[in-house]
């Protein structure tokens, strides 16, 4: 059975306990191996004896998170000696929580809303960036006569508490200049948030480049104006894999073959990517997505794999620059009190191979 986290715990113990010496971290991680024939702490077993995983995208099933549909349909999980339950999320924001709390093992979430809930001592870090260049950003059909952030002023949209580009939208609109309450904003979900786009109601909405637009396109049949975050100067992170740090200190061998399997999807996705699409549509049996939607957002999103600082390096390493940099933008405009985080506190690559950045192994 899952084991809650019972109590966050302070930062300061956080710090201590990723600040152990490599020969340490060795000790721990033999240690839990040692225990994997008995299921090991946190960790249950089917029939079969394959470790069950909860794992929890950030929204509905999207071709940003193609390779994780498909890799429960084509049985890569299963290979990898894993039973991987995956389910749609309610925004970054919630997926976090669950997985803090123990409900879920792992998730899929937005970098800049897990430096957010670290700075309020969640206890999540992020084990494997996978769409790391931000494609966050705002989009108005190009009639609408908004060119700017500043055009924004008076004008309406949904917005879904907890999403990504919502729980960044205050550090966008500092950075542009723009009075954050001269925009109304009505709480919906995401279907309904784009909804009221598509219908006119809302005059602009948030989204992601790799996963909006595509779909905002072929739904308003409309040429859409993008309002990018990262022109903006917010040099932040985008979305990886997460977890809790008592679930990745007490199960380092499942996160381990997770990211693994995880790596062999992305290339099995990138290879096939008519038969990832194929079991998208398996999986996500009530999308509304069409097939060319899902398959052009992960074209987009498989151009956003990685930053310039990671360029070549395996799947789902991170950089520390580019952490700092995260880290140092949410301290501006996100709230998080400055000098609280380093990348240590938010992020390890102990569960990849090959990394040329040795974040998390201090």
């Amino acid at each position: 059975m899952h084991t809650p986290v019972a109590t966050l715990r302070t930062r300061s113990r956080r710090r201590s306990r990723r600040s152990r010496s490599l020969a340490g971290a060795a000790v721990a991680t033999a240690a839990a191996l040692a225990l994997t024939a008995c299921g090991g702490s946190g960790e249950t077993k089917d029939s079969s004896g394959r470790v069950k995983l909860d794992v929890r995208t950030d929204v509905f099933y999207t071709g940003a998170v193609l390779p994780l549909v498909a890799g429960v349909d084509q049985g890569i999980y299963e290979k990898h000696g894993l039973n991987v339950t995956l389910n749609p999320g309610k925004g970054s924001a919630t997926t976090l929580q669950t997985v803090a709390n123990g409900s879920d093992d792992l998730g899929y979430a937005d970098a800049g809303a897990l430096v957010q809930a670290a700075g309020k001592n969640m206890p999540v870090q992020m084990v494997a960036g996978m769409v790391q260049r931000s494609p966050l950003a705002i989009f108005a059909k190009k009639d609408s006569g908004i060119r700017t952030a500043k055009d924004l002023a008076g004008k309406t949209a949904g917005f879904t508490a907890g999403s990504a580009p919502e729980t960044v939208f205050p550090a966008f609109a500092k950075a542009t200049g723009l009075d954050p309450d001269s925009v109304k904003l009505n709480k919906v979900d995401v279907p309904t948030r784009d909804s009221l786009f598509v219908q006119g109601t809302a005059q602009f909405t948030f989204g992601l480049l790799n996963v909006t637009e595509p779909n905002m396109k072929e739904k308003c049949k409309c040429d859409l104006v993008a309002l990018g975050y990262a022109d903006a100067g917010l040099d932040v992170l985008s979305s990886g894999i997460v977890t809790s740090d008592k679930f990745a200190e007490e199960n380092p061998d499942a996160v381990r073959k997770f990211l693994a399997a995880t790596a062999e999807a992305v290339q099995a996705t990138n290879q096939n990517l008519d038969g990832a699409v194929a079991s998208f549509f398996k999986v996500a049996t009530t999308s509304t997505l069409s097939k060319e939607v899902v398959k052009q957002q992960w074209q987009s999103s498989a151009g956003l794999l990685t930053t310039d600082r990671t360029k070549g390096q395996p799947f789902g390493c991170t950089a520390e620059a580019d952490w700092k940099s995260t880290i140092q933008v949410m301290e501006q405009y996100g709230g998080v009190e400055k000098g609280k985080l380093s990348p240590a506190d938010v992020a390890s690559n102990a569960h990849l191979a090959g990394c040329a950045d040795g974040l998390g192994k201090k």
